[in-house]
């Protein structure tokens, strides 16, 4: 079960930066096999793989959190419908980038699953960031405090119109 902190607006943030960046690292393995194994109702991740990302420019972390704020809505919509497929809170383990994790889901999951990474994947590379790039940000910023306060910024700034 999901705790939620005191303050409505933080828990959001917080919540859809996380949400966000466990889903795009998802569907980034799809293609290139770089992505956690995830867990949607725990937001578990497991890396089969590292990326270190070098310093991070004010561009991309513009266009990391314009990315992130993006997915989220979809993600949220995939993980609706597959949450009401299943009559269930718990949503299967999906990770793109296991074709076994998608070929056991059934036809009506995988369907969305799959359409949910195409769409993060488009969303990803249409704010000019390639989705290794993407997914080296998504890394650093869970052990770099500097760049998770960056990237919170940037999307305070972009929710409230800047």
């Amino acid at each position: 079960m999901i705790t939620l902190p005191s303050s409505p607006s933080c828990w959001l943030q917080r919540w859809l930066l996380r949400a966000v960046t466990v889903s795009t690292l998802t569907t980034v393995g799809l293609l290139l096999g770089v992505v956690p194994n995830l867990q949607p109702v725990s937001f578990d991740l497991s890396f089969d793989m590292a990326a270190y990302a070098q310093a991070v420019s004010a561009q991309e972390v513009q266009s990391y959190a314009r990315s992130v704020l993006a997915i989220e809505p979809i993600r949220m919509t995939a993980y609706n419908k597959i949450k009401e497929i299943t009559g269930s809170d718990e949503v299967p383990p999906v990770a793109c980038h296991r074709p076994s994790s998608l070929s056991n889901l059934p036809e009506n999951i995988r369907d969305i699953a799959i359409d949910y990474c195409n769409q993060a994947i488009a969303i990803v590379e249409s704010n000019d960031l390639t989705i290794t790039r993407f997914n080296q940000i998504t890394i650093a910023h869970q052990s770099d405090s500097e760049l998770a306060s960056r990237i919170q910024q940037a999307i305070n700034r972009i929710q409230q119109g800047g």
